[in-house]
């Protein structure tokens, strides 16, 4: 079930009226669940500079045959979160101690904890 599928279910369901709304308000509600929880799917695609939308081409067959895709997303996929090393404090900062290396270490955690 799509997103959209999910919210014209709830839509629905929070218009009915009728004495048993709660039966017509279960399915909506789980329709929201699997619809929140689904991974975003591609709207469209850059081909050698050309923006295509989803129902224009099919850039699955177009990836198989080996063109070069960039599919794009309504919400871009979260970037895995990536520390900095000893070597990337020393160049920023020019040289390295335990304090340093404490203090970088508790703000990284912090904005990881922030985040993610």
């Amino acid at each position: 079930m799509t997103k959209d599928e999910a919210l014209r279910l709830a839509l629905e369901a929070l218009e009915y009226r009728g004495t048993d709304s709660w039966r017509k308000r279960q399915p909506a509600i789980t329709a929201i669940k699997a619809a929140l929880e689904a991974k975003d799917e591609p709207v469209a695609c850059v081909i050698d500079g050309d923006l295509y939308f989803h129902h224009e081409i099919d850039w699955e067959d177009l990836a198989y045959q080996g063109h070069g895709i960039e599919l794009l997303y309504t919400t871009p996929p979260q970037r895995t979160w990536v520390g900095l090393t000893d070597e990337d404090i020393e160049e920023e900062f020019g040289f390295i101690d335990e304090l340093l290396r404490d203090c970088v270490q508790r703000t990284e955690a912090k904005l990881k904890d922030k985040n993610t």
